[in-house]
């Protein structure tokens, strides 16, 4: 009880002089002030803000001091520019996320300057060669006809009974795992499968990382460390996490290396190429297999979970999406099943547009932390030394108005094409959703591909009923999905 007393005591200190350093700001303030107003709450419900907050939330740019800590708390294209891209070599992850996102290790996740240039330029050098694209649309497209369709038949099978759902959110996830770790770790766990594993304690586990990894990047160093050596909150999951994503990546290493002296060159796989071109010791491949699940999984997952979400509150775009389709395939595939091809896909502008549309509402990752390696001036006056947190959030500059204007709010996949029915590119200043600048993410075309990919098949060869009732509200995460399930009834279209 001891320990857990001494943790009450200092939290409720810090409440109390929080409130005392707060109540000494006498001017009006609207309510999007109110929530930056209290560190605590800005930090409970990061990825929560109401939707009539997001007007010109630039001018609300805010300085937060804690103890041994400023946090510039901004959801400011201009700083987004200014620290990740025309000026990005005087910024980095911010002042000590890599100790707090410790579980991901050396990967490059972790890194900045030369270190990360360094593992930048191996990964793209691997991203840039036909092979892997070829590999990664393989893998993806193999996995929808293997895993994806026959899981979804077997819930549209009337044996089932009319009543039978299915968590969209789990299965994606499992989808987008199984895959990542095909074109990345050369090895298909076939978690989507028939018959439906009840729990796959590793993908858990990957959910539970992103809980423990936002928590430790966005509290003050004090909060997340007194966790740590009290054993409670997210970091009380943190040692049986790790444990069981070392034994899954030690595992897949050591059949890698097995591979690898057999002289299986066609096992090629994002791993298997870092550890022919890179001279680092264990540790490190283990980590980059670790971040490569985390990116792959997560964004893929949760970018179908709100699209579903969103189809079935908007059915007139789901009636555009199907006519696109049908417009696209061969006319003996109209009013059949249909799976579709890399080709195919890529003439799908509405549905990718609806897909940027969900990224633009519900980014999955939804705030970006940087830090200053010297003191600087922001382009809005705001200065930042190597002790200040810039907390910048994506989620709330993808609802500005005064960027995406008067109908921010709403979910209209037509500002994402062009007049002439092209798809429609924004800086990324502008739409963050895979970073910018030097660091934007190299597997956006791959998550464009295997969003779409899964988006089209089910669209077209499968009716989807979400169940009415259920709590969509987004969890506090460093990949954000959905507080609890997403049930829905999954029908065939075509007999």
């Amino acid at each position: 009880m001891a320990p857990l007393l001494v943790l009450f005591t200092v939290l409720l200190s810090t409440l109390f002089i929080c409130f005392l350093f707060y109540s000494r700001i006498v001017k009006p303030k609207t309510e999007f002030q109110k929530v930056f107003d209290t560190l605590p709450a800005f930090l409970l419900n990061l990825n929560h803000f109401p939707t009539n907050f997001a007007q010109d939330i630039t001018k609300y740019t805010r300085l937060v001091k804690v103890p041994g800590l400023k946090i510039l708390f901004t959801a400011d294209p201009v700083i987004m520019q200014h620290t990740s891209s025309t000026n990005f070599h005087d910024f980095h992850r911010g002042p000590g996320i890599r100790d707090a996102c410790d579980a991901l290790g050396e990967s490059i996740f972790n890194l900045d300057g030369n270190e990360w240039a360094e593992r930048r330029k191996i990964y793209r050098s691997f991203f840039n060669i036909k092979e892997f694209s070829s590999l990664a649309n393989r893998a993806i497209l193999d996995k929808v006809e293997r895993s994806l369709v026959p899981v979804l038949d077997h819930f549209a099978s009337p044996k089932q009974g009319p009543q039978a759902t299915v968590d969209l959110q789990e299965l994606f996830q499992r989808f987008s795992f199984d895959t990542t770790c095909c074109f990345g770790l050369g090895y298909d766990p076939k978690t989507l499968s028939v018959p439906w594993p009840e729990e796959v304690p590793v993908v858990r586990a990957v959910e539970d990382l992103t809980e423990v990894v936002i928590s430790g990047s966005t509290a003050p160093p004090i909060v997340w460390k007194l966790q740590r050596w009290l054993g409670i909150g997210k970091e009380q999951m943190m040692n049986k996490t790790v444990k069981i994503l070392d034994d899954f990546t030690s595992q897949q290493l050591s059949w890698l290396h097995e591979e690898r002296q057999k002289g299986c060159g066609e096992r090629y796989c994002l791993l298997m190429s870092y550890i022919s071109q890179s001279k680092a010791d264990e540790k490190i491949p283990k980590d980059e297999a670790l971040a490569l699940i985390l990116a792959g999984k997560g964004t893929v997952s949760a970018t179908l979970t709100w699209f579903f979400l969103f189809l079935a509150e908007h059915p007139s775009a789901e009636a555009k999406i199907r006519q696109e389709i049908q417009d696209i395939i061969p006319d003996d595939d109209v009013n059949k099943f249909h799976l579709f091809n890399t080709k195919e896909l890529s003439k799908l502008v509405y549905l990718q547009a609806a897909l940027c549309e969900i990224l633009r509402l519900f980014l999955p990752v939804p705030n970006l932390v940087k830090g200053s390696y010297g003191p600087r001036v922001l382009p809005t006056g705001h200065r930042v030394g190597p002790n200040t947190l810039i907390v910048l959030s994506l989620r709330v500059m993808g609802r500005l108005t005064s960027v995406w204007g008067k109908d921010s709010l709403e979910f209209k996949p037509e500002r994402w094409i062009t007049e002439k029915g092209e798809p429609k590119h924004e800086p990324a200043h502008k739409f963050p959703a895979f970073n910018a600048g030097p660091r934007i993410c190299l597997g956006k075309d791959v998550a464009f591909m295997e969003t779409k990919a899964v988006a089209a098949t089910i669209v077209h060869n499968y009716n989807v009923q979400i169940a009415r009732g259920q709590d969509t509200r987004p969890t506090n995460a460093i990949i954000v999905k959905m507080k609890d399930e997403l049930r829905a009834t999954i029908s065939k279209r075509w007999s």
